[in-house]
C-alpha cells in the first residue's frame, strides 16, 4: 500500500454522533462544545418547506460530531 493510499484511508475520521438542529443558536452551542473538546465536526445545511405552508422555507442543519478534525485535501 502506498503512502498516499494510507493517507486517503485515514483522512476520514469516525462519526460519534449526528444531530439535526432547527436554529443557528442550537448549532452554535454544539460547535462551541465540539471545539472545547477538540473534536471535529461536519455541518450540512438544507432547506425545509412545511406541508401546511408551501410558500415559506426554513434552513435547518445536520451536525455530525467526528472523532478528530477532518483533513482537507486539495483536489486536482
Amino acid at each position: 500500500m502506498t503512502t498516499e493510499a494510507v493517507l486517503e484511508e485515514s483522512a476520514e475520521p469516525g462519526e460519534i454522533y449526528t444531530a439535526y438542529f432547527h436554529t443557528v443558536q442550537e448549532l452554535t452551542e454544539a460547535l462551541t462544545a465540539a471545539d472545547t473538546l477538540g473534536l471535529g465536526v461536519r455541518v450540512e445545511s438544507y432547506t425545509v418547506t412545511p406541508e401546511d405552508d408551501p410558500d415559506s422555507q426554513t434552513t435547518e442543519f445536520k451536525f455530525t460530531l467526528l472523532t478528530e478534525q477532518p483533513v482537507r485535501t486539495e483536489e486536482a
